[in-house]
């Protein structure tokens, strides 16, 4: 039996508990999976399987964003540990839950972001993804040993409808023929005067989107750094097939760009038949690789002695609200410069940079006053040279004591339709403390106001004392008005407080919570008004 076929049947026996290999573990009467689903014990072992895929995927991602050689070899072990395990399904329980009615499990992003910094964090990552992918294949690992009540919860919430069961799509009976669209074939596809609505195969990887990590899209594998566009979006969930290559029958819609969603879709499990539709890919294009990967430790990057000025040039972009955009590049002594400016130039591993990312490089030359700039393309080959409106900038004086608060804001959106209001700020005292801040607003916008009296709005605010969250808003109705607000506060600010120091194009931040950050800086116009902090300037509020 094909490998999808095997894993959408072990889902259907895992979770419809209509097969005698399921019944061991199957809540045998609605009263038993009632305790099942209200025991607070058996409930945190659902919660702790997934828990641990979602920190192992964590770190398989980071593995093979960070180029570790052994990222395949974990890419692997983790598809093999998932389906011998069946995780998949209670993954797609859980996350059911917590959309439904909610769930003790914790934000997703609070158990991966430690898992990817361990990581990225480490100068050669290779060992602990090699050992990734062993450990993947232990004792250790065996969460149906460390867990063996999650099945039995999911199951269990299944029964009592306190959950949907996963709407799986159903199988193509026999073997199709015809050829199949590649995700980086979308584009090609949208120019060939295809209708919506037109049935198509598709073959590509299965990869999550979406801020909750639970919905699916079909992409083109990287190959060696490199990527086709072209996304081809999902209607149903795609839990047991994520991280793997899958064909589909279905039907197109909201064809248009380089991305297509396919409706009514269904799996089909003997393409070989099947062959790929000769229409045009997308070039195959570099992806951008993780600051940690062309970053060094402080002062082993680009020497003071072979900077030759830092450069900047910002504009207003009014494209869907207001908001000030920045262009800042490093000028090498060689005539090279270097476009992504995310870091301290002390930090700037140029060899690892123009090895893996030469598009970011090219030359400079001084033209009168300015100067003129000539880009390269992923393979490093350069363009014609353009004239630049950049000008060069200042370095701090050794520790540098400023006072006073500094913010920037944007919109993103509009005042009829709705949008989004940021501001981020940072306020330095002269004894080396600073604050940074942060807030947004968002409303529903005019529009919904006038038509059916409806006006809803969310704001966020954190700084040094902690962070809260309010929403809120009036839902016009045949029959009135309802009005409902909300608010929760969390932390005690200690990660956006601290003591700085500033010190040539450094800003190196030490927070209350005992993490550090060092990032680019400088006065923007050779004074203390405007202030280049990491990745935008702030200016002095009045």
């Amino acid at each position: 039996m094909p490998a999808l076929t095997r894993g959408r049947l072990a889902w259907t026996l895992g979770l419809a508990m209509s097969s005698a290999q399921a019944a061991p573990a199957t809540p045998t009467t609605r009263l038993e999976a009632q305790r099942l689903a209200t025991d607070r014990t058996a409930v945190q072992q659902l919660i702790g399987a997934v828990s641990l895929d979602v920190m192992t995927e964590a770190s398989v991602d980071a593995c093979a964003d960070m180029g570790a050689p052994s990222a395949d070899a974990a890419h692997a072990a983790w598809i093999a540990w998932r389906e011998r395990h069946q995780i998949a399904p209670l993954r797609a329980v859980l996350a059911a839950s917590k959309r439904r009615q909610g769930s003790e499990a914790p934000a997703w992003k609070q158990i991966t972001e430690p898992m990817r910094r361990r990581v990225l964090g480490e100068a050669d990552p290779e060992p602990v993804c090699a050992g990734l992918a062993r450990d993947l294949q232990t004792p250790g690992m065996d969460v149906t040993a460390l867990y063996p009540q999650a099945g039995a919860v999911a199951r269990a919430l299944v029964a009592l409808e306190m959950v949907s069961k996963p709407d799986l799509p159903p199988l193509v009976p026999g073997q199709p023929r015809g050829q199949f669209v590649a995700p980086s074939q979308v584009s090609a596809l949208a120019k060939a005067s295809r209708r919506e609505g037109e049935v198509v195969y598709v073959k590509g990887w299965v990869q999550r989107w979406g801020s909750e990590r639970d919905k699916f899209e079909l992409v083109h594998r990287a190959e060696a750094g490199r990527r086709r566009r072209g996304s081809i979006l999902l209607d149903f969930d795609a839990e047991p097939w994520a991280g793997r290559e899958i064909v589909l029958r279905g039907k197109t819609s909201s064809l248009g760009g380089s991305t297509l969603s396919l409706n009514d879709a269904a799996l089909v499990a003997d393409a070989s038949a099947l062959t790929p539709s000769p229409l045009p890919q997308a070039p195959l294009e570099r992806e951008e690789v993780l600051l940690q990967r062309v970053t060094t430790a402080p002062g082993k990057g680009l020497a003071d002695k072979d900077l030759a000025a830092i450069v900047i040039y910002g504009w207003s972009n009014f494209n869907n609200g207001t908001t000030w955009e920045e262009d800042v590049r490093f000028l090498l002594r060689d005539g090279s410069v270097y476009r992504r400016t995310e870091m301290p130039p002390d930090q700037l591993n140029v060899a690892a940079s123009r090895q893996l990312e030469p598009q970011q490089w090219g030359r400079w030359r001084a033209a009168g006053n300015g100067y003129e700039m000539q880009p390269q393309d992923d393979d490093g080959r350069p363009g014609a040279w353009q004239a630049e409106k950049h000008y060069a900038v200042r370095p701090w004086p050794a520790d540098t004591k400023l006072e006073g608060s500094f913010s920037r804001g944007s919109f993103h959106g509009s005042l009829v339709l709705g949008g989004m209001s940021f501001r981020n700020g940072m306020r330095f005292i002269r004894d080396g403390r600073f604050e940074r801040s942060s807030s947004s607003l968002g409303t529903s916008g005019s529009m919904a106001a006038t038509l059916n009296g409806t006006m809803i709005s969310g704001s966020s605010q954190a700084d040094g004392s902690g962070s809260s969250s309010t929403g809120g808003g009036v839902v016009g109705g045949p029959l009135g008005t309802a009005g409902a607000v909300s608010s929760r506060k969390v932390d005690d600010g200690a990660s956006r407080r601290g003591r700085y120091r500033l010190s040539g194009y450094v800003l190196t931040l030490d927070f209350d919570d005992g993490h550090q950050e060092r990032l680019l800086s400088f006065p923007v116009h050779g004074d203390a008004d405007t202030v280049y902090v990491g990745s935008g300037s702030l200016s002095r509020d009045k």
